[in-house]
């Protein structure tokens, strides 16, 4: 019998019920839709929510890359990975040198005082840390180089932007040679760079 009742109150209570929209009795219960305009959008972007991975990047510098667009002079390269790769302005494109050592020398058709140079791989993860050992050497007329920075191991790793910078002493250059002469990747026999950027 307790069931029974409890059974009869509970319909009782639905019965007085209505879906939003719908009537109950004589009573119009409205339904309330905020809409809200969706931004413009040209790209894909982060959240301000969502930490920025940039922030771990090892920063380059501000001032303007010397090696963008200039000539560059390599040797043999591995399959499609081009010389030209090299400073496009794009890391989803990449030179690959065919063996060791490997040269870069780029005209900066000017001469300026340089101090860094940066070497960047395509930041996305899909690339696993690696090691390359890499030396810069400058020269103001194209035949003559010197040392600016000696051949150093640099460890690239994607939480860091796949990117490294060698500082150095100022130097007057017109030209910059970046040599490399080991990579840790199994994958490759060459050197690897997607851009490679010089700054004074």
């Amino acid at each position: 019998m307790k069931k029974m009742t409890c059974l009869l109150a509970v319909l009782t209570l639905l019965a007085g019920l209505a879906l939003p929209g719908c009537s109950r009795g004589e009573e119009n219960i409205k339904t309330i839709v905020t809409v809200v305009p969706a931004p413009e959008q040209t790209r894909a972007e982060r959240p301000p929510c969502f930490p920025d991975p940039a922030d771990d990047y090892i920063p380059l510098p501000e001032t303007e890359n010397l090696a963008e667009g200039k000539p560059a002079e390599t040797g043999a390269h591995t399959d499609v990975y081009v010389g030209k790769n090299i400073n496009d302005g794009k890391t989803d494109t990449y030179w690959e040198s065919k063996g060791f050592p490997a040269e870069v020398t780029f005209d900066l058709q000017g001469t300026y005082t340089v101090s860094t140079v940066a070497v960047c791989l395509n930041p996305s993860s899909i690339w696993e840390p690696r090691i390359q050992e890499i030396a810069v050497a400058v020269s103001t007329d194209g035949e003559n180089f010197t040392e600016a920075a000696p051949a150093e191991k640099y460890q690239f790793d994607s939480a860091t932007g796949n990117r490294i910078r060698i500082d150095f002493a100022p130097a007057e250059a017109a030209y910059v040679r970046v040599i490399f002469t080991m990579n840790s990747s199994s994958r490759t026999g060459g050197a690897q760079a997607a851009e490679i950027g010089i700054y004074e």
